[in-house]
């Protein structure tokens, strides 16, 4: 359902089995949150258009992301010597390179990993963000902040959602191949992608290979005036049981299945889980995710 960049795919080509021992490459890592990050809900055409169940449209204006650290291994114990500085990025601008490897081993390398966590006060800002962006990220412990506008009709709601997140993000699926990790290939430079699936904070099922985004929930917590905050979502305190602000029942459920541990009790607990799998590698390749300590 999601467009990666032609060059990656064909950048992919030939990258199956491992070089002969001694021979190197380059490793580029790039960073996107894909089309919507630019240009919001919906996107795509046809089957493959990615839109609001309930006719809702959305228009992202700051998709900010910390990663932290960028690892490479194999599943025989093998780890790339690695400087991956802290970065900050604004997906909504692009999709920029975060880190150049040179002189890797030019072979498979099957764990990939990276790590989701507040900035860091030497952190490396990569593209224009403004200082009171960095200060806030970095005060407030965000690792992924979006803020944007939902349209409906006549109706229009600011979000401003920020996510505390610490999560170490671990043996990726390569989304182009279905293999694990990454090759390097050999005296060439191999490019890679950290992809953040900005879809998930609206599924409204993690039970289903299909889930629906949805708004009408959401927009029932807004207020009057000033915009949506993550912690207003909590107000919807019954997950099978969605109800509008005049209490009345919107006949909606969320269902987190078995994706999440603990179970969410709340619409702010669902979305705040949702954000935790929001990484992921090459397009669709899926990691494991896990919670880290929080640094204060």
């Amino acid at each position: 359902m999601r467009t990666l960049l032609k060059s990656l795919v064909a950048l992919s080509l030939g990258m199956t089995g491992c070089a002969e021992t001694g021979s190197e490459g380059t490793l580029s890592i790039r960073v996107s949150g894909e089309e919507a990050a630019q240009g919001g809900y919906p996107v795509g055409e046809g089957e493959d258009q990615i839109a609001f169940a309930d006719g809702w449209t959305l228009e992202f204006h700051k998709v900010i992301v910390s990663l932290t650290q960028f690892t490479l291994a194999t599943e025989d114990g093998e780890e790339a010597l690695l400087h991956s500085d802290p970065v900050l990025v604004d997906l909504h601008q692009g999709t920029p390179e975060l880190w150049r490897f040179e002189g890797l081993a030019a072979q498979r390398w099957d764990a990939v990993g990276y790590q989701y966590a507040k900035p860091a006060s030497d952190v490396r800002v990569v593209n224009d963000l403004s200082e009171a962006d960095v200060k806030r990220m970095q005060d407030e412990g965000y690792s992924l902040l979006i803020e944007a506008t939902a349209r409906k009709e006549d109706r229009e709601v600011e979000l401003s959602w920020g996510f505390p997140l610490a999560i170490d993000v671990q043996h990726c699926e390569n989304g182009l191949d279905g293999t694990d990790g990454i090759v390097v290939r050999d005296n060439a430079t191999t490019s890679a992608e950290i992809t953040v699936h900005l879809d998930h904070l609206f599924f409204d099922s993690y039970a289903t290979e299909e889930p629906n985004l949805r708004f009408d929930p959401l927009a029932e917590t807004a207020p009057e005036h000033g915009p949506l905050l993550l912690e207003a979502l909590a107000a919807q305190d019954n997950l099978s049981d969605i109800k509008g602000r005049n209490g009345q029942p919107l006949g909606l459920a969320y269902d987190p299945g078995s994706a999440f541990h603990p179970v969410p009790t709340n619409l702010e607990e669902y979305v705040s889980a949702a954000a935790e799998t929001t990484g992921h590698w090459n397009g669709e390749g899926h990691c494991e995710y896990h919670r880290l300590a929080r640094s204060r």
